[in-house]
Formats: C-alpha cells, sequence, structure tokens
C-alpha cells in the first residue's frame, strides 16, 4: 500500500473537498454548497449531479474570449441534453448546435424563441427533420453533401420556407485526438472536400428558397492541441475568399466545437486554454468581416458533472483486486467505448493508504469497467465515489442494457438541488413494449 495526500479542492468553483462540521469530521467532497453524500442519501446511486455555477461560468468565459468579434455560442446539444441544462444554458444567452430533429425539439420545449440561434448540423438529415427546423425557421442549414443539399432544396421549395445554408467543409487536417472523434480527414463520413464545395455553392445559389450564407468546419471532439483548429480555419479562410470573389454573400463562418478538457489532475486553467483556442481561431479569419458561430458542447458542461457510484463488494481473484460498483457501462460508456479515462476519487477522504484496483460495474460484459489499474485511496463496501467530469457524453449516451434502468439526475445552483430527471423503473422501461 502506498500512501497519498488528501486533496484541499478538485473542480472549483464547482467541487472541492469541504469540512461539514468545523475542525471535526474528515472532508467531503461538495458540489457548490450541497454535500454529495447528502445526495447520494437522499436519491440514490448511481446519481449524476451537476453544477450550474460551473456552466454558467463557462459561457462566461467563451464570451469574453470572442468579445471582439460578433459571435453566437451554439451550444452542441449532443454533449447533454438534459432539459434543465438547455435552459440554463438557453437563460445564459446561448444558441444551440443541433443534430437531429428530437434535439431540435428539446430546445424549442425550453426556450420557443431560440430557434434563430440554432445551427443543424449531421450527415444524414432526414425530409421530415428539415420540415421541422424550416418551420421553425432556425439559423442556418450546415450541408453536408449534394444530395442533402438537393432534399433540402425540394423541401424548402414545398413548404415555401427559405433556408439559409452553410457547406461544412472536410478540410483534410487531424484532429490528433481519438480516431472515434476525429471528424476532419477525407477518410471520415463528415463534409465536403475543399475542391468540391464550390460546385455546391453554386448549385445552391440558383435555388429560389435556399440561401447561401456561410461556410462550416467541425474537426473532431477532444482537442488540446490548438493548432489543429488553427490549420483548419486557415483553408476556411482561403475559402471564404474564393467564394465571396465568385459573388456569393458569406456572412458566417461556423468554425465547429471539439475544444477538450483536461480529465486528469487538478482543476485546469480553463481562462488561459479558451484565450489560446479564440487566438486560433481568430488569427486565420481577422480580415474575414465574419459572424463567427462556435459549437463548444463538452467544454462548457464536460467538467461541471459528476457520476455518483456506491462501492457493492471489494473482490481479488489471485492478485488483481476489484471494486465492484453500482454504475456501470450502460451509465458512463466512455472507458469502455474509448478506453477514456475519468478521474475517481472517494467522496469522503477517511484513508491516506491507496491501493491499485479495477473499479468495474455489476454488467454481465468483460468490458463493462469504469477504471483499470487505477491507484484509489482504499475504501470499503459501502463508500461513495465520484467519477469525475462527466457532465459530457455521460447520461447522454446511457442504456438500458441488462434492463437497467438510467440514473436520477440533480442540478445544484448554490445551495439547492433539484431533481432534473427521475431514477429510470424496469416499468418505465417496458412502457412502450407489448406482449
Amino acid at each position: 500500500m502506498k500512501r497519498t495526500a488528501k486533496p484541499e479542492f478538485l473542480r472549483p468553483p464547482a467541487f472541492a473537498y469541504q469540512c461539514a462540521v468545523r475542525g471535526g469530521a474528515q472532508p467531503a467532497l461538495f458540489c457548490e454548497s450541497v454535500a454529495l453524500e447528502r445526495l447520494a442519501a437522499s436519491h440514490g446511486t448511481p446519481l449524476y449531479v451537476y453544477s450550474a455555477a460551473m456552466i454558467r461560468e463557462r459561457i462566461r468565459a467563451f464570451a469574453h474570449a470572442f468579445r471582439s468579434v460578433p459571435h453566437t455560442l451554439c451550444y452542441s446539444v449532443k454533449a447533454n441534453s438534459s432539459l434543465a441544462i438547455l435552459r440554463l444554458i438557453a437563460r445564459a444567452g446561448a444558441g444551440f448546435d443541433v443534430v437531429s430533429g428530437g434535439e431540435l425539439e428539446r430546445v424549442l420545449r425550453v426556450d420557443g424563441h431560440a430557434a434563430k440561434r440554432v445551427v443543424f448540423s449531421g450527415v444524414g438529415k432526414t425530409v421530415p427533420e428539415m420540415e421541422l427546423a424550416l418551420r421553425a425557421g432556425i439559423l442556418l442549414f450546415n450541408i453536408e453533401s449534394a444530395s442533402e443539399l438537393e432534399a433540402l432544396a425540394e423541401t424548402a421549395a414545398r413548404v415555401k420556407r427559405q433556408a439559409a445554408i452553410a457547406v461544412r467543409v472536410n478540410p483534410d487536417v487531424s484532429a490528433k485526438t481519438h480516431p472515434y472523434i476525429s471528424t476532419g480527414l477525407h477518410e471520415h463520413k463528415f463534409g465536403v472536400p475543399i475542391p468540391e464545395a464550390g460546385t455546391l455553392y453554386s448549385k445552391a445559389a440558383k435555388q429560389p428558397y435556399l440561401r447561401v450564407a456561410g461556410v462550416s468546419v467541425h474537426i473532431g471532439s477532444q482537442i488540446t492541441d490548438v493548432s489543429s483548429f488553427a490549420a483548419a480555419l486557415e483553408r476556411v479562410a482561403g475559402l471564404v475568399r474564393t467564394l465571396r470573389t465568385e459573388g456569393h454573400d458569406i456572412r458566417y463562418v461556423d468554425a465547429g466545437g471539439g475544444l477538450g478538457i483536461s480529465y486528469e489532475g487538478a482543476a485546469e486553467n480553463f481562462a488561459q486554454r479558451i484565450s489560446a483556442y479564440a487566438r486560433a481561431v481568430l488569427k486565420p479569419l481577422r480580415r474575414s468581416n465574419v459572424h463567427l458561430l462556435l459549437e463548444p458542447g463538452r467544454s462548457i458542461v464536460g467538467p461541471a458533472g459528476v457520476l455518483l457510484t456506491r462501492v457493492i463488494y471489494r473482490k481479488t481473484n489471485n492478485s488483481r483486486r476489484f471494486l465492484i460498483v453500482d454504475a456501470a457501462m450502460n451509465d458512463l460508456l466512455r472507458p469502455s467505448l474509448y478506453r477514456a479515462y475519468h478521474e475517481i476519487v472517494p467522496v469522503t477522504r477517511s484513508a491516506e493508504d491507496t491501493e491499485t484496483t479495477d473499479v468495474v460495474g455489476p454488467i454481465c460484459e468483460t468490458g463493462d469497467f469504469l477504471a483499470r489499474d487505477r491507484e484509489l485511496p482504499v475504501v470499503r463496501e459501502g463508500d461513495l465515489l465520484a467519477i469525475l467530469d462527466t457532465g459530457a457524453y455521460g447520461a447522454v449516451l446511457g442504456s438500458n442494457y441488462n434492463t437497467r434502468g438510467k440514473p436520477a439526475e440533480v442540478l445544484v445552483d448554490g445551495a439547492k438541488a433539484r431533481v432534473i430527471r427521475d431514477r429510470e423503473s424496469v416499468r418505465d422501461q417496458m412502457r412502450l413494449e407489448r406482449l
């Protein structure tokens, strides 16, 4: 067993260790002013907990970093689509990036006037989804193929609603990230090669119900090397100049999203990270005179969430140790899908000794793990663990595998905590089935 120091903080301003009783009990993990132990006792585990303060702070940081140019923050709904989270983001003044009709309906549910701040991305938009977006009056369609352009032109003409469009270009730039979440190379299904984009713009300009309005690019997710953004936007800026020379009125550049977060160690300096990102994006566009659209998701909500789970059993197979917990791959898929790392900490720090262990769930799959070969403080059966940075691509990727209900979700705002999604029961899961 090794010795480890007790941390004084984790993810300020959202998550930090505090002593509930001055000079008394061991430090316990809080979300803002609410003890996570209390939330687990009230609502059970597994349990997602989100910080409203963290989300607001990061939206303000984006606004400050890009204050020198006209811009709209279009939060990527796929990162976390809980209605209460979307309403919080809408009230902070942001717009939305959607990739399905369902996501658009969620946005319209929380803010009926939000459509004018919505961009619709994705390679497989259906005609019913196009109709929904046209009737809602969204800001921009990001077009990804010639066939999609034709379908949108026909749909817009039939419903007699004009559609503003941008072509999503594939700049053939490496995002230097996991291959499953890299989207900017020619081998990927996303976007149109830049040399072919001009043909689509010419076709769009001839359609009476389509209006050429912008250029879009998105090269991937969890990108920490901002030079990838700079390289992509250099190519976009060149295309904007060419298109304007050809007579197209390019008003918008959609720079996509993809800014990564730190999943390991103490709190990152987000102000510095967002400033470096802004410089990388803005420098290639400095004389383009465009309205910039940004599609952050993970960088807004990722560090604002934790997944609470309770240790069910301790187990040893030969020399390998396991902590079997009540959260599983159906609750948090990222470790199994991407071998993604999430820091895991005890909710109450009562031991200085550490051990190397696997943290696994109860699902009948060897791939059901949350961490492998992880050095953690020694915990007992019944203790609570917090899996950090699960606000993005956590609950939204959940499933009912093994007929497990999805966890409840709680939003904390200062000293207030409220359930924003009830725990799912077996009856909920079977409601749409028929014998």
